[in-house]
């Protein structure tokens, strides 16, 4: 019995002392009179503006001038064939619709690395992404596309 209250006032003791490292953080991301406040952490030089708010809440851009759903297929143009077609243009004309079909999926595969455009609802400014701002939008019937 005496054992236990010995440890229960240990543990009140050690819990009621403050912990240097909380004790002294300075860290206010809304207050002081700095442009930029510098963030706790191991990375240096990490600053959050001074008016930096939370939540950060974000919607894909729309671009209602599209009024297409499939944007890059649209623009897949497969060759003609002509009207007195011959076993000597069937070599041709595969070799055009091939090369024509490799141009449409190397523009499908360059879209699907493609990021969103993020708009920060607060504000409206565009969301960068690694530095750039994204490229896919959602059309006029809500449907995402790629520009």
């Amino acid at each position: 019995m005496k054992s236990k209250l010995f440890w229960g006032c240990c543990t009140l003791l050690l819990a009621s002392l403050p912990l240097p490292v909380l004790a002294q953080s300075n860290f206010d991301y809304k207050g002081g009179s700095m442009k930029y406040q510098a963030l706790p952490g191991r990375i240096p030089d990490r600053t959050l503006p001074r008016a930096f708010d939370f939540p950060i809440i974000t919607n894909v851009a729309t671009d209602t001038t599209i009024t297409s759903d499939h944007l890059l297929t649209d623009q897949f143009r497969p060759p003609a064939l002509p009207q007195g077609m011959t076993a000597d243009d069937v070599p041709r004309i595969r070799s055009e619709y091939t090369r024509s079909l490799s141009a449409w999926g190397d523009s499908v595969r360059a879209c699907l690395k493609k990021q969103p455009r993020l708009i920060r609802v607060s504000t409206g400014n565009p969301v960068q992404i690694n530095g750039s701002v994204g490229t896919i939008v959602r059309n006029a019937n809500n449907r995402a596309v790629c520009k």
